[in-house]
């Protein structure tokens, strides 16, 4: 059964937001300073019990591992999956990220 994600916001203001970044395993930093965060310090919080990193974009929380995708791809990933490679366990955005129409758990 799909999931059923929350409409990504545009990609313009991602782009204003953050940029991609080989530094962190989120993958992403933030491009401008936002609150208590510098430019350039890693965006995402890591969630300890599923691995996966989690954002807060007006008062929403947002998979890091979709915007990366839709960075990376500017293909808005709001009508499917984005799935880690299964060697992938740390769930390290930095690495391939694939859409998939099927959800797999």
């Amino acid at each position: 059964m799909p999931h059923n994600y929350k409409k990504m916001p545009p990609l313009w203001y991602l782009e204003e937001l953050f940029e991609l970044s080989d530094d962190y395993d989120s993958g992403l930093s933030w491009a401008t300073k936002q609150s208590r965060y510098k430019k350039g310090d890693a965006v995402g919080t890591k969630n300890k019990s599923n691995g996966y990193y989690f954002v807060s974009i007006d008062n929403s929380s947002y998979m890091v591992h979709r915007i990366v995708y839709y960075l990376r791809t500017k293909e808005s990933p709001d009508s499917f999956c984005i799935k880690h490679n299964f060697s992938n366990k740390k769930k390290d955005n930095r690495l391939e990220l694939k859409p998939t129409y099927m959800s797999y758990g």
